[in-house]
C-alpha cells in the first residue's frame, strides 16, 4: 500500500493539468498513488489522465458520471477509495515543488494529524503575486475560526479525519476553511512547516473569485445610507491609516501574546524568531486593513455597515463576529469613534 494518496478533483482541465500530475510525479518521496476525480469532464482531461496512468501505474482515474460542480463531492468520492495512511491535496491549478510531501511527511512522523506547508501564489504568466510568511503559519483554534487559514494544496492528513465530521461539504464560502473548523472543533490541531512548496494559482479565472460569499460581520448599523457610506469611505482614507495599522499591531501583537502562552498555540516547525517585527511586517503589508465592506439594507431606514465573509454559514458568520470584537478592540474602538461622530446609531 502506498504511504500518501493524492487527491486531485479536476474539471474539464485538458493540457494545463499536465503540469499538476508532473509535480506529483516529480515529488522526491516515491511512494505515493494519484487519483484523479474527473467531475464527469466533457473535454480530453480523462483521456490526458488515462495516458498518464498508463505511463505511471501510480496514477488512477476516478470518474463521476454525473457533475458535482463543486469539487467537495469529488474530494469525497476519492477518500472513499483512498489507500494511503496520509492524503494530501493538490487542486488541478497548482503544482507542487519537488519536496513537498518530504517537507511534510516527517510532521506526521512526529504525530501530527493534520499538516499544511506554506506556499507561493502566481499568476497566469508565472509571477510571483504572494507568499507567505512564517507569522501565517502560526495557528490556534481561534486562528482558525477568524481566518481562512490553508488551502487544500498546502494540506495532508491522516486517512480517515474528514470523514468523522461529515466529509467535504458544498455550499456558500469556502470549503476547506469549513471542514479545518469543523476538525477544529472535533479536536483536531494543525502542525506547520514554512517551506513553500506549494504553487498556487492566483488568477481571476478561478473558482475563489467566483464563490459566492452571502455571510457577512455587520461592523455598524445607521438610520440613511449616506451616513453608511461616508463611514465605509473614512475607513479606506489615507487620513485614517495611521492611527488603523497602530491599533492592528496592538491587537494582532497582544493576541499572539496571549494564544503563545496556552498548549495550543503552533508555530511553523523550525522557527523561533520574535512575533514583533513579523507583526509590523504583515500590518505594514495590508491593503486594505478593512476589505471587502458593503452597504447593506436591513429594513426601511435601517443600512448595515458589513463585511464580507468566506464562511460557508451563518452559525461561523457570528463565531467570527463574535470573537472579532474581542480581539480586534483597538480597531473597534476607533470604528466605533467614527461611527458615533458620523451618525450611527
Amino acid at each position: 500500500m502506498p504511504r500518501v494518496t493524492v487527491v486531485c478533483p479536476t474539471y474539464n482541465r485538458g493540457p494545463a493539468l499536465t503540469a499538476t500530475l508532473d509535480s506529483v510525479r516529480a515529488q522526491s518521496v516515491r511512494d505515493w498513488e494519484l487519483v484523479v476525480v474527473s467531475d464527469a469532464s466533457d473535454d480530453g482531461t480523462d483521456e490526458l489522465v488515462r495516458r498518464a496512468a498508463c505511463e505511471d501505474p501510480r496514477i488512477r482515474l476516478l470518474r463521476c458520471e454525473q457533475r458535482h460542480g463543486h469539487p467537495s463531492g469529488p474530494r469525497n468520492a476519492a477518500l472513499a477509495g483512498a489507500r494511503g495512511e496520509i492524503v494530501a491535496y493538490v487542486d488541478h491549478d497548482d503544482v507542487w515543488r519537488a519536496d513537498h510531501l518530504a517537507v511534510l511527511l516527517p510532521l506526521f512522523d512526529e504525530g501530527a494529524e493534520l499538516a499544511a506547508t506554506g506556499h507561493e501564489s502566481r499568476d497566469g504568466q508565472g509571477r510571483l503575486t504572494a507568499a507567505s510568511e512564517p507569522l501565517e503559519l502560526c495557528w490556534h483554534p481561534e486562528m482558525q475560526i477568524l481566518a481562512p487559514l490553508f488551502e487544500p494544496s498546502r494540506v495532508a492528513h491522516l486517512r480517515g479525519l474528514p470523514e468523522r465530521v461529515g466529509g467535504w461539504r458544498t455550499g456558500a464560502g469556502l470549503e476547506d476553511w469549513d471542514l479545518w473548523v469543523r476538525l477544529t472543533d472535533a479536536g483536531v490541531r494543525f502542525r506547520t512547516v514554512r517551506d513553500r512548496t506549494a504553487v498556487l494559482l492566483d488568477d481571476a479565472g478561478t473558482r475563489r473569485h467566483r464563490t459566492p460569499r452571502p455571510h457577512r460581520m455587520p461592523l455598524a448599523a445607521f438610520d440613511d445610507p449616506r451616513s453608511a457610506h461616508a463611514v465605509l469611505r473614512a475607513l479606506n482614507d489615507p487620513h485614517h491609516d495611521e492611527a488603523f495599522r497602530a491599533a492592528c499591531a496592538l491587537d494582532v501583537g497582544g493576541w499572539l501574546q496571549r494564544l503563545s502562552t496556552t498548549s495550543e498555540f503552533t508555530v511553523p516547525h523550525g522557527w523561533t524568531d520574535a512575533f514583533g517585527p513579523a507583526v509590523d511586517r504583515m500590518v505594514r503589508a495590508m491593503t486594505p486593513l478593512w476589505p471587502d465592506l458593503v452597504v447593506v439594507p436591513q429594513r426601511p431606514r435601517r443600512y448595515v455597515l458589513a463585511q464580507r465573509l468566506w464562511c460557508s454559514s451563518t452559525a461561523h458568520a457570528e463565531r467570527v463576529t463574535e470573537l472579532a470584537r474581542q480581539v480586534y478592540g483597538h480597531q473597534f474602538a476607533l470604528l466605533d469613534e467614527l461611527v458615533a461622530v458620523l451618525g450611527g446609531v
